[in-house]
């Protein structure tokens, strides 16, 4: 559950071998933690959804049935990874008794183009994090209860601005004029939510900010925040295949 800095762990354009190691069994993306334990929502399609690609489109959907939580007790994972990267991110816009993730994508369908206004932590932090707390507390106490057996194992990631030749994420987007964000600050409120998950539940730990990461000018998703040197993945891969070693010797 979380962004692609830890989904594309398990893609083999970055991590060829991953399959001999790990099945991916379930997947959700960029989901805000107030979305996910916010209720379902009904699905209404339309000639904008018809336009979504069928990535798109699944993504979409599932921002709606939250059928994560279902699936996450039929389909058993043994482990399930999750970073915090939407909340600090993307924030999220009111939905009928609840939230919905705000994402880019979505701007032209509800319940995001109906809403006045996105909510996000960088602009609210006091108010956010208290909802954002409320709403994690909710989502570890479901796992306890529906799949205790699954170990739950906290991605800590980081935001870059440097490629690998020196240069500047945020000065190349500044003259596109793209937004560009304060990196600092977001990985401070990173390390806080990181900090809250790491100090009240059971959690391994991913670390991936101990070593310094650039960002891939050539990366198939295009220069990004969090679209890192292969290094990364395969760095990534190493230490989860540390960190689930002793289970498999039990088994």
């Amino acid at each position: 559950m979380g962004s692609c800095l830890t989904r594309d762990n398990f893609n083999t354009t970055f991590n060829p071998d991953y399959k001999d190691f790990f099945e991916c069994v379930l997947h959700q993306h960029q989901c805000s933690f107030l979305s996910l334990m916010s209720p379902a929502l009904p699905l209404v399609e339309d000639e904008e959804t018809a336009k979504m690609n069928a990535f798109t489109g699944w993504h979409y959907k599932t921002e709606h049935t939250k059928e994560f939580l279902s699936l996450i007790q039929t389909r058993k994972p043994e482990y399930l990874l999750l970073d915090a990267y939407a909340d600090i991110y993307l924030g999220v816009v009111e939905a009928a008794q609840g939230y919905f993730t705000y994402n880019p994508k979505f701007k032209d369908v509800p319940p995001v183009k109906d809403s006045e206004a996105i909510w996000m932590i960088t602009a609210d932090f006091e108010s956010y994090f208290k909802a954002w707390m409320q709403h994690v507390d909710a989502f570890f106490q479901f796992l306890q209860e529906e799949v205790p057996f699954c170990k739950i194992i906290l991605v800590k990631a980081r935001f870059e601005d440097l490629f690998e030749d020196g240069s500047s994420l945020n000065e190349w987007r500044a003259g596109r004029k793209y937004p560009t964000v304060d990196v600092e600050r977001l990985n401070g409120i990173w390390d806080m939510l990181d900090q809250y998950m790491e100090d009240h539940f059971d959690v391994q730990i991913l670390d991936m900010t101990q070593k310094g990461y650039t960002l891939d000018k050539d990366h198939p998703w295009g220069s990004f925040y969090v679209h890192y040197t292969k290094d990364f993945y395969h760095d990534f891969l190493h230490q989860l295949k540390e960190l689930t070693h002793g289970d498999e010797i039990e088994r």
